[in-house]
């Protein structure tokens, strides 16, 4: 009986003391890692958004021009006017800035001219600048000339590693006594933007126009030094200037909605993933055409033999989602991309985007477009074909381009001597990159 009575108390104690010791740890691991129950519930409870690689955020500094040539895109709010498109936009847009996931660190900055003709960039915080967009421009304030205001601007941005944004109409305003800075534009934008050349920095430049109301400061001061508008619309522009991979994520990831009018300057890529794709239905080949590795993942070199009564056509998947979307859209490549071959007579057939169905094929999926190449004939035992994007300056620069800006109620949407600003711009980059991309595919003449 005493062992019995002995024993009985051992077990009493023993589940007494798993109980308190379960307890212990229930209360005290809430937060650790090997409690595999409170780690299930804690993913459960995880958004099914995925927030973007530390990587992909970036550090901001954006300039908006606050000249009284300015005002006429901010009206002050009163019942029954509705926002203009450029406060609508810029609404949009420091929000992101501010509150979006994609940049980090932010600074604001107004952007005018002191006494001296010398540019301010007055740092601000959010409120005030969304005030200044929201409510208008108050103050009697002097513009200062475009490549003083980018080279303030720019050396700002380099000095703290930071991605600029800067919001101007870029309507040249020289100082009065040095009407000389007129024809001298080009080399003076180029100037002021050299920083961006020596640090390898790239250039988004976008261009959208703005119902106007108030008092227009043309460049060209005959007849009239100024006009008042009523809503005619204005151009104005967003340039965005950093490393390379810092611009993509802000025009991609922060500005959205870009405008139609876009133009890209130093951007260029080494590497793109792309491959002969010679196994899909989708895609049949026709002709004497095979990989000449039977193991590698990507075909970048071919066998093939065209014959007389049956030439070579053959697709390359190429995967262009790192591009400017612009340079993404079929109308552009079908305009822009070349076709450069060695050894052989090729051609570029249909270009097509990434359909729903490609996008559910395994073979296919990693491609946003499709090439046809066409081999009528080789020349050569081997040799190669390549798809080249040219660097280009958009079209749209010549026609948003005037020499005289006096009544923009006659010739709407046009800036002075824009072309020229752009001119300097395109200097910066002239003996960079010929090519945005150039893809190569070898070629053997198959036995």
């Amino acid at each position: 009986m005493p062992i019995t009575k002995s024993v009985s108390g051992f077990h009493l104690l023993l589940l007494c003391l798993m109980l308190i010791v379960s307890g212990c740890y229930t209360r005290e691991s809430s937060g650790d890692e090997t409690d595999t129950t409170l780690t299930v519930e804690k993913n459960e409870e995880k958004p099914t958004a995925t927030a973007p690689a530390e990587s992909a955020k970036v550090d901001v500094n954006l300039y908006l021009e606050i000249s009284n040539g300015m005002k006429g895109f901010m009206p002050p709010a009163e019942a029954g006017r509705q926002p203009t498109g450029f406060q609508t936009r810029l609404n949009k847009m420091i929000s992101e800035v501010q509150d979006g996931i994609y940049v980090d660190a932010k600074s604001y900055y107004l952007a005018k001219q002191d006494n001296q003709g010398r540019p301010v960039l007055d740092s601000v915080s959010y409120n005030t600048l969304k005030s200044t967009v929201v409510s208008g421009i108050k103050a009697n304030v002097l513009g200062t000339p475009l490549p003083a205001m980018l080279q303030a601007a720019l050396g700002k941005s380099v000095a703290q590693d930071a991605v600029s944004i800067i919001i101007s109409d870029f309507i040249h305003g020289p100082d009065p006594r040095d009407q000389g800075q007129f024809i001298s534009l080009d080399s003076d934008i180029r100037s002021s933007l050299k920083l961006a050349e020596h640090k390898g920095l790239v250039m988004a430049v976008l261009a959208d126009a703005s119902a106007f109301y108030g008092s227009y400061y043309p460049a060209v001061k005959k007849p009239a030094a100024s006009r008042k508008l009523d809503g005619e619309e204005i151009p104005y522009y967003i340039w965005v200037i950093g490393r390379q991979q810092d611009v993509q994520v802000v025009t991609s990831k922060v500005l959205r909605n870009l405008p139609a009018q876009q133009a890209y300057f130093g951007f260029g890529y080494t590497t793109l993933p792309y491959s002969a794709v010679l196994k899909s239905k989708q895609f049949r080949p026709s002709g004497v055409v095979y990989c000449t590795s039977r193991t590698a993942e990507a075909c970048t070199s071919v066998n093939m033999q065209p014959q007389k009564d049956e030439p070579v056509a053959f697709t390359i998947g190429m995967d262009l989602s790192t591009l400017p979307a612009s340079m993404q859209e079929v109308k552009y490549l079908e305009r822009h991309l070349k076709l450069a071959a060695t050894g052989c007579r090729a051609s570029l057939g249909d270009i097509t985007a990434a359909s729903e169905d490609t996008k559910a094929m395994p073979d296919l999926a990693s491609f946003t477009h499709f090439v046809q190449v066409n081999v009528p004939q080789l020349t050569a035992s081997k040799g190669t074909i390549a798809l080249q994007l040219p660097q280009v300056v958009p079209a749209w620069i010549g026609n948003w381009s005037t020499e005289n800006d006096n009544d923009p109620a006659a010739d709407p949407k046009k800036t002075y001597q824009f072309n020229k600003i752009i001119d300097g711009v395109q200097a910066l980059y002239r003996d960079q990159r010929k090519h945005v991309f150039s893809l190569t595919m070898d070629f053997n003449k198959a036995d």
